[in-house]
C-alpha cells in the first residue's frame, strides 16, 4: 500500500505543464563588440540551389511618389544586432532583402527617391508587419503591457476578449446568487464546501462588485491578457480578489458536485468546511 502512494505522489510531482511552440524567436543579441571579417578571410562554402520562390518574411509593395518597388521581402526574428538596439515596433529585429536595399540606394543615389521617403516607406512597413508577422510576441512583456494601457487596447486583448467576457458573465452570476442564500445555500472554493454565509466564503469574496465599464474594463482586460497564463485558472482569473471566485449552489446542484467528487468505493475527492460544517 505505501508503495502505491509513493508512486502516485511521483506521478504527480513528476507532472510537467505542456510547453506552448514558439512562434516568433525570442531576440538574438549579437556580442558588444562584434565584428565583420574581410571577405577574403571567409572560409569557402557552396551555396546551396536558390528555391523558386521565398518562403520567408512578407512581400511589401514600397510605394514612393516616383512609382512601386514591388513584392520587397521583409523578414523579422532571425537578427537583434545589440550595436543598434531599439524598440521592435519601430525597426530592431526586421530584416530587409538585400538586393532591394541596393536598388534603394542607387534610385537614392541618382536623386529619384529621397533618403527621408526611403526611411519614412520602411517604417510604415515596419508598422503594417508588426501584427502580421506577430512580432509582439517578441517585446518585454512589462512593455507590451505598458503600451497597451497607453493605446487602450492591443492584438493581444482583442485576443483575449471572448475569453474573458465569458469569465465575467460567470462572476456576474455568482456574486447575484451570493445575494440569495435562502435559494443558494452552498458555495464551492478550492479549499472545498462551504455554506454561502461561511466566513470563509465571505473573507474570500469581494464586499461588493460591479461588472467592469469603460476605463476599468479596458485596464481589468489588460490585466487578465498580459499575464503569464491568463486562461489557467478561472475562479482568480485576474490575479486580485476583485471577483466572486466561489460556485454557489442549490441543495440539488451542491449534491451533484459531490457526487462528480466522489470515487467509485467511497472515497471523497472534496473537503466540508470545518467551521461551517455544511450538511447536503
Amino acid at each position: 500500500m505505501p508503495k502505491k502512494k509513493q508512486m502516485k505522489r511521483s506521478r504527480r510531482a513528476g507532472r510537467q505543464p505542456v510547453a506552448q511552440r514558439e512562434l516568433v524567436p525570442q531576440p538574438r543579441l549579437s556580442d558588444t563588440a562584434e565584428t565583420a571579417r574581410p571577405a577574403d578571410d571567409l572560409e569557402c562554402w557552396e551555396p546551396e540551389p536558390a528555391p523558386e520562390f521565398s518562403s520567408g518574411g512578407a512581400a511589401v509593395d514600397l510605394k514612393f511618389a516616383t512609382g512601386t518597388m514591388p513584392a520587397v521581402r521583409l523578414g523579422f526574428g532571425e537578427l537583434f544586432a545589440q550595436e543598434r538596439r531599439g524598440p521592435i515596433r519601430e525597426r530592431w529585429g526586421y530584416t530587409v532583402e538585400l538586393p532591394a536595399v541596393l536598388e534603394l540606394l542607387e534610385r537614392i543615389g541618382d536623386g529619384r527617391i529621397p533618403a527621408h521617403d526611403v526611411r519614412s516607406v520602411l517604417l510604415k512597413s515596419v508598422d503594417l508587419l508588426y501584427d502580421t508577422l506577430r512580432c509582439w510576441e517578441a517585446e518585454d512583456p512589462d512593455d507590451l503591457r505598458h503600451a497597451c494601457l497607453e493605446a487602450g487596447g492591443c492584438l493581444l486583448c482583442e485576443k483575449h476578449r471572448s475569453w474573458f467576457d465569458a469569465l465575467l458573465a460567470e462572476a456576474d452570476d455568482r456574486w447575484q446568487r451570493l445575494q440569495q442564500p435562502e435559494n443558494y445555500p452552498f458555495a464551492a472554493g478550492r479549499q472545498g464546501l462551504h455554506e454561502t454565509s461561511c466566513c470563509v466564503v465571505r473573507r474570500e469574496m469581494p464586499s461588493a462588485y460591479a461588472r467592469p465599464t469603460g476605463e476599468d474594463y479596458v485596464v481589468a482586460l489588460n490585466a487578465f491578457s498580459h499575464t503569464g497564463d491568463p486562461h489557467s485558472s478561472s475562479e482568480d482569473f485576474d490575479g486580485s480578489r476583485n471577483y466572486p471566485r466561489f460556485d454557489v449552489m442549490t441543495p440539488e446542484e451542491a449534491l451533484a458536485w459531490i457526487a462528480e467528487r466522489t470515487g467509485p468505493k467511497g472515497g471523497r475527492n472534496y473537503k466540508r468546511c470545518q467551521r461551517c460544517a455544511p450538511a447536503v
